[in-house]
């Protein structure tokens, strides 16, 4: 009895603290402040997309867009531009349901990102020329949207770029395991959106990491997007299409002149050397990679491609150097105006 006496004040013991952690993760979670954006919002598909655009405007430079990767808020993007827009007007964006911009119902893919833009550029009255500059699967919205309206478009950075074959090229076992792997973390992912409503990831400080810079005020805007715009409808629907999108990306794949286009590729690997897809190692995927952005520099007989040494997928984005490529393609682009 008195076992038993015991286990069940430890049990109530036990459900007390729980209630009492729930309870004090969602008032933190429901007293996050809304963070004001920088920049401006534009009428895009009936809704409203964010846009931030530094530097001077000049005729005779084009200006840099920055197209981000997957589900990442431009708020990782802000020291690239920084340093970008010493020199030329730049500007960064969220797509629907990312960071500042509200979600709406319109399939997370490629094609769709690129009209997007398209109808964001034409609100804020930037006509081009432009240079595109897309990391991760931002690098395969760039090719869609160069094909659509090449007459803008001056020149292209990928950083750390997706490719449209970067599943089939390592195999069929790779490509089905990560199709599995797709789908099983779409099945599970109700369970991080209920921990961002109950406030559990908040008080867990599971989101407010940025980058090798990151101030305390950054870490701040950062929570407060989880808070009022959630972006995990908008993943989920990136991962639902995937598929789609390399196929956009695919036919959007063809030999363009003399564009001037530079691939950068990190030297780092993408997630941990000790895991593995498939059979195959992150190494060997990171080597792959590489390949397919040579294959990607060599649609154009003015790209480049070209290692940022001591960066990671995540990383290059912050490097000196990376900013330093981007620019690089402007004296080409002068150049072939002449």
């Amino acid at each position: 009895m008195r076992i038993k006496r015991v286990l069940k004040y430890f049990g109530i013991s036990v459900a007390i603290l729980i209630i009492g952690f729930l309870a004090v993760a969602q008032i933190t979670y429901q007293s996050i402040p809304q963070v004001e954006p920088p920049g401006e919002m534009y009428t895009v598909n009936d809704g409203e997309i964010h846009m931030y655009c530094t530097g001077l405007d000049n005729d005779e430079k084009p200006t840099i867009v920055i197209i981000s990767g997957g589900g990442i808020t431009s708020l990782k993007y802000s020291q690239l531009q920084e340093e970008l827009s010493q020199t030329v007007r730049t500007c960064s964006y969220d797509t629907a349901g990312i960071g500042w911009s509200p979600a709406n119902d319109i399939p997370y893919t490629a094609k769709n990102r690129s009209d997007e833009l398209h109808q964001l550029l034409q609100a804020a009255q930037i006509d081009g020329p432009i240079i595109l500059a897309g990391h991760d699967v931002g690098g395969i919205t760039s090719l869609v949207y160069s094909e659509e309206h090449d007459e803008q478009v001056a020149g292209i950075a990928f950083i750390d770029s997706s490719h449209y074959d970067q599943t089939g090229y390592f195999g069929e076992e790779f490509a089905d395991t990560f199709d599995k792997e797709m789908k099983e973390s779409l099945a599970n992912f109700w369970l991080i959106e209920l921990g961002n409503d109950l406030g559990i990831l908040n008080l867990m400080g599971v989101f407010n990491q940025q980058g090798p810079d990151t101030d305390e005020k950054d870490s701040e805007i950062q929570t407060s997007m989880y808070r009022w715009n959630p972006p995990f409808p908008a993943i989920k629907s990136m991962v639902s299409n995937i598929d789609l999108s390399s196929e956009q990306g695919k036919e959007a794949h063809y030999d363009r002149g003399g564009l001037p286009m530079i691939v950068l590729s990190a030297t780092g690997p993408t997630i941990s050397d000790s895991r593995e897809i498939g059979g195959i190692s992150i190494g060997e995927y990171r080597k792959g990679l590489d390949e397919l952005h040579k294959d990607l520099a060599g649609l154009s007989s003015n790209g480049r491609h070209v290692f940022v040494n001591g960066t990671s997928h995540t990383s290059i984005v912050y490097h000196d150097e990376t900013a330093d490529h981007v620019m690089s393609l402007i004296p080409l682009i002068e150049e072939m105006r002449k």
